[in-house]
């Protein structure tokens, strides 16, 4: 115990000697450019590929958003799916806006819940009704592109597919900045992030606003999935990166399809917005911990698809934990530096930059000029009002509650 403090606490003084704010700075510029270098092999998936999929929607307190969601489905240009709505237990009105599109349009199953038991039960539910091999997920609040089907599809003519992340896109951009500083992310995170890990087969997290999976690969890890703990205590939140880590863990390839668009809300208000970052921080951190024995244990310079999980999951962890680290090193620097504190300004000045044009040239490549200016203002946001989540989400990992429902 006495050695293991005393490496940390020279470690600390080390890198406060090193003047920490540059060395992650050279950190953060290497890291940008070997992502950028992978990220832009990356090509979509254009294979003809058509299979028969099961469209499963998990419902809870959704109330006309549930109707919007079968209507873009139903206007897919892909014909060969069902669909399968499952209620969770609503107490609101989203029952008779079920019962509108089931009497609206063919094809739809649906199944209610005597009680709200959580996303992942019904979407289990939905598991156990699905008819066809490849099942879509979207959520009930989320719309999807006409195309979105036939693009979602098609890497799974890749039998070693076990799993496709959609491409997401906020919906109410208009509402307001904190839409416009989510939408700079949301393409930050799908059209770089994303895209450098597919390229191994090694997407970390499949968004429950649009995914697929072969149901051969999903069926197996159902029981695992429904009964996982953390802590001694069930799971109720980060089920879609719980399920990307299962499939990791059993060899199947998770991939990114670029083409397949979905489009979901996004908080209104600062309160809102943390509880979800909240929410999706610590189902990572819990994940990242989970993994971490299987990522060691398989390790292996012969497997591309190896050493691209591994680096994909230590930069992950880097990009999730950063935060906490740096927190803590900032007031240090300052206590411990105090005269010469000044120049930490032209350091995070420098991080501000890099994490900012980044994004904002991939926004403009993929989207338009107009918002991309967001990209700045979300590093700064972020650096000011976000860089507490992670440090909280760790002294509360164990809170398994939804935070933006009633549950």
């Amino acid at each position: 115990m006495k050695k293991a403090v005393f490496y940390i606490t020279s470690l600390l003084l080390l890198l406060l000697i090193m003047r920490f704010p540059v060395l992650f700075s050279y950190i953060t510029l290497a890291y940008m450019l070997i992502i950028s270098i992978i990220a832009f092999t990356y090509k979509a998936n254009k294979s003809e590929h058509t299979p028969g999929c099961s469209v499963i929607i998990p419902v809870f307190n959704e109330s006309r958003h549930i109707y919007e969601t079968v209507q873009s489905v139903m206007a897919s240009d892909y014909k060969n799916f069902e669909v399968i709505i499952v209620d969770d237990g609503s107490t609101d009105d989203s029952r008779d806006w079920i019962e509108k599109a089931k009497s609206e349009y063919q094809n739809i199953k649906t199944f209610y819940c005597e009680k709200n038991g959580g996303k992942k039960h019904a979407l289990v539910k939905g598991i156990e009704l699905a008819q066809n091999e490849i099942i879509v997920t979207i959520d009930s609040d989320s719309t999807i592109a006409p195309d979105a089907m036939a693009n979602i599809v098609r890497p799974f003519i890749n039998p070693q597919v076990g799993g496709v992340a959609g491409n997401i896109n906020v919906k109410n951009i208009d509402e307001g900045i904190i839409p416009k500083l989510m939408d700079i992310i949301f393409v930050f995170s799908y059209e770089f992030l994303r895209s450098a890990q597919s390229q191994c087969g090694s997407v970390l997290c499949t968004p429950g606003a649009l995914s697929a999976y072969r149901k051969s690969a999903v069926v197996p890890l159902v029981e695992e999935w429904l009964n996982k703990t953390f802590l001694g205590k069930k799971t109720a939140i980060g089920e879609d990166r719980e399920l990307t880590c299962m499939l990791l863990k059993n060899k199947w390839d998770v991939v990114y399809q670029e083409t397949a668009n979905a489009y979901t809300n996004m908080p209104v208000t600062y309160i809102n917005l943390c509880k979800m970052l909240l929410r999706w921080v610590r189902g990572d951190i819990r994940e990242n911990i989970l993994m971490f024995k299987y990522v060691v244990n398989n390790v292996s310079i012969r497997s591309i698809k190896s050493i691209g999980l591994t680096f994909h999951y230590i930069i992950f962890n880097i990009g999730v934990l950063s935060p906490v680290v740096m927190l803590p090193f900032i007031v240090l620097y300052l206590i411990f530096n105090f005269v010469t504190s000044i120049f930490l300004l032209k350091y995070v000045l420098v991080m501000i930059v890099l994490w900012s044009i980044l994004p904002m040239i991939i926004y403009i490549r993929k989207k338009s000029l107009k918002y991309s200016i967001h990209s700045l203002t979300y590093s700064v946001f972020s650096l000011v009002f976000l860089l507490w989540i992670p440090l909280f989400a760790i002294l509360t990992l164990n809170n398994n509650k939804w935070l933006t429902r009633n549950k």
